[in-house]
């Protein structure tokens, strides 16, 4: 049995903890650099504010509204998310972390009562502990632990915690489920789905499971599997390694010069190619795009582009990345352009051990690199060594942002 805790509003809820003036009110968090909302309390989402909406589209809606507007506190998130998952790590011996403010605890055998008690015992524990309200789903699968998840957080009634253990009225609950709502299921499957007559969840766990197959391939069979009680999702399932990576950032006051927005460019890859590296996968593809606001009043102001190209031998050396991503920069910068936004995608992983070669690329496989190894050593030391071509770096734009009470002594709150 899955039980799936998820953080209401984490990085709302994090601001709120040491600030009790602001609980109960409307407020929201700003990305990096201040560009965009990236969370929203619950009162902010009653306002209609939207997630991903531009900063300076939103705050004429925000100052009528007395929003608290906070930067993004990153380390103070982080740190928080460290002790819940602390709290939850010391009670389920089987847990994974799926993200910063969720995670899935494997409890085995048992009953519903007994399920249903930790779940509320460890809710309490967590929102004692930390200052964190968490909403628990309860239910065989990880699919339907989501489900759970969902109702227990939207439904007052329940009190956080609601369980889809019982196969007892499962079906007439996946029934009001959207098909296009369920995880798994993005923006290019679920018209698929509604095509050919799945509109509900139900449909899908009634639907006959080759014809799923044969429809949308093994990932089908297994959501049909998973609504009906069947575990077939786990956390080192080769579907659920990602497929690409971007890496994009909001430039709040606009970049004209091609060699700032390549400063910015190789610090994303840079910043990507470690990653890669801890996951011990290889990059098959580099795509950079970048583009001027949207809402310009001159549309020749206006302008966006993108290209990708193939490697013909997937890597993970910064450098090869990186010379990739600058030559594909070169193709697609215009100069005349105020651009307020630029990204990085990387894609296209394969495992070492299995890497598809193209035609001439025989005795070229990437290996191990000393050079890679060392500075990954020295970053995961806590040291900060940079490659020349990312420039100087300068510190985003950060108004708003509030103390780090927990990561910084000189930030710790007085008692009076």
């Amino acid at each position: 049995m899955f039980l799936l805790f998820d953080c209401n509003n984490f990085f709302a809820s994090c601001e709120q903890i040491f600030r009790p003036d602001w609980r109960g009110k409307p407020l929201v968090v700003l990305s990096n650099n201040d560009g965009c909302i990236v969370a929203r309390s619950a009162q902010a989402k009653a306002l209609g504010i939207g997630m991903g909406e531009p900063y300076f589209k939103a705050k004429p809606v925000l100052d009528a509204n007395g929003v608290v507007v906070c930067s993004g506190n990153f380390a103070l998130y982080s740190d928080i998310s460290r002790r819940v998952m602390s709290l939850l790590e010391e009670e389920c011996p089987e847990m994974e972390q799926y993200s910063i403010d969720e995670a899935f605890a494997n409890v085995g055998e048992g009953s519903e009562e007994v399920w249903l008690d930790f779940a509320r015992r460890m809710r309490r524990k967590i929102a004692r502990w930390t200052g964190i309200t968490v909403s628990v789903g309860i239910a065989p699968t990880k699919t339907l632990a989501k489900l759970a998840n969902e109702t227990a957080k939207h439904d007052a009634s329940l009190q956080g915690v609601f369980s889809l253990a019982a196969e007892e009225g499962r079906l007439a609950f996946l029934d009001g489920v959207p098909a296009g709502e369920l995880w798994g299921v993005g923006r290019r499957l679920a018209p698929k789905m509604r095509a050919l007559g799945l509109r509900s969840a139900g449909d899908l766990a009634r639907a006959d499971m080759a014809w799923l197959r044969a429809c949308f391939g093994v990932h089908g069979e297994r959501l049909h599997l998973e609504l009906n009680g069947v575990s077939c999702f786990s956390g080192d399932d080769e579907g659920d390694v990602r497929k690409q990576i971007i890496h994009s950032r909001s430039l709040k006051d606009g970049i004209r010069q091609k060699e700032a927005l390549r400063e910015v460019l190789c610090r994303f890859v840079e910043s990507e190619a470690r990653g890669l590296r801890k996951e011990k996968l290889l990059c098959g593809s580099v795509g950079v795009f970048l583009r001027t606001s949207y809402f310009a009043d001159d549309p020749q102001a206006m302008y966006s582009n993108g290209a990708t190209v193939r490697l013909d031998v997937p890597g993970d050396d910064t450098r090869v990345l990186t010379a990739a991503a600058v030559a594909l920069l070169d193709a697609v910068w215009k100069p005349g352009y105020s651009y307020k936004k630029i990204g990085v995608v990387l894609g296209e992983f394969q495992s070492p051990d299995c890497v598809q070669l193209t035609f001439g690329s025989a005795g070229k496989v990437s290996v191990p690199d000393r050079l890679m190894q060392t500075l990954d050593a020295l970053h995961q030391a806590g040291h900060r060594v940079h490659f020349a071509n990312q420039g100087v770096s300068q510190p985003w734009r950060r108004q708003y942002v509030s103390r780090h009470y927990t990561t910084r002594w000189s930030d710790i709150p007085e008692a009076r």
